[in-house]
């Protein structure tokens, strides 16, 4: 039995240590929550009194300081925006009277070559077929009765093979 009578009384002290901490870490824990406490209290006392300050201060108006020239602003605001103007458009501007040279040279070269062709057609006159002797059919039907074909009369006399087999044709020789 004094088996079991330690064993209670090493349970009961154990128990009491335990109790002990627990005591301890609970005191330790109020004081925080007191500090904790008195802390929210001093900020609700400030807040109470900056909003008893703020009801204090007297509401007027906006204050003006400056009177502002809508005048002077509006005259500003174009100044800069032709000055942004002239730097930026200016170079475009150039460049499309550059542009515009250049075409208009080309249209002038090319119209001096227009009218150079007009001149050189002007001398040509009027292009004439080549004529066709009548005695070039019967030199193709003598031909072809001397026994040549269409395509070595018309080599022979110059002359197309559609027309050598129209006058042979023509001709009835065909």
């Amino acid at each position: 039995m004094s088996n079991e009578i330690l064993l209670y009384i090493a349970f009961i002290l154990l128990l009491g240590v335990f109790g002990a901490i627990f005591w301890l870490r609970d005191k330790q824990i109020n004081a925080k929550f007191s500090k904790f406490e008195l802390a929210i209290e001093g900020l609700i006392k400030e807040n109470y009194q900056l909003k008893r300050q703020i009801k204090e201060i007297p509401t007027a108006g906006p204050i003006i300081q400056n009177e502002i020239d809508m005048n002077e602003i509006n005259s500003q605001i174009e100044l800069k925006i032709s000055e942004g103007l002239t730097q930026k458009i200016s170079p475009i501007l150039q460049n499309v009277h550059i542009i515009e040279q250049a075409v208009n040279e080309i249209k002038d070269e090319q119209q001096e070559r227009l009218y150079s062709l007009e001149e050189r057609t002007k001398s040509i006159g009027k292009i004439t077929p080549p004529s066709f002797e009548a005695n070039n059919e019967n030199r193709v039907v003598e031909m072809f009765r001397a026994g040549k074909t269409p395509e070595a009369i018309a080599r022979d006399l110059q002359l197309g093979v559609g027309q050598v087999t129209m006058i042979l044709k023509f001709k009835k020789e065909i």
